[in-house]
């Protein structure tokens, strides 16, 4: 269902919150960010911002995952992308199955991928601008 890439990122579809299907592999060649997190999580809360000044400033993708199965409703993802004002994609892991697949145990839980398709770095919990710049800083 989820098959190894040939670089071993784990690969997945899902759809955004506008309906449109993304894939992981639509990236290849490019830096990205594969974020997991939930609108009810304080620290998720708090990295937003940062990761909108970097996708609006830096040559990343930014790919936000909802762990929509966490969540009230679909209402509050559409108020919280609207309040932060988040440009970048917010995919839907409806059963939390792309969760499951990257083992996320904490909120929010982030995945820096190289342009080669190689997980570069993992962050257990929230990160800053700071933090992010200098993590790009060391891959392609």
């Amino acid at each position: 269902m989820f098959p190894l890439s040939h670089c071993g990122v784990l690969q997945f579809v899902l759809k955004t919150l506008e309906g449109k299907t993304v894939s992981l592999s639509d990236f290849r060649g490019k830096r990205v960010i594969v974020n997991f997190w939930a609108t009810w999580c304080p620290p998720c809360r708090a990295e937003i911002p940062d990761f909108q000044k970097l996708y609006e400033k830096k040559d990343v993708k930014i790919l936000a995952v909802n762990l929509t199965d966490t969540e009230k409703s679909k209402k509050d993802v559409s108020t919280f992308v609207k309040e932060f004002e988040m440009t970048f994609p917010v995919l839907m892991d409806v059963d939390s199955d792309v969760a499951e697949m990257y083992q996320v145990q904490a909120y929010p839980t982030s995945y820096i991928i190289d342009s080669s398709g190689h997980i570069q770095y993992r962050a257990l919990g929230a990160m800053n601008y700071e933090l992010m710049i200098q993590e790009l800083a060391k891959i392609k």
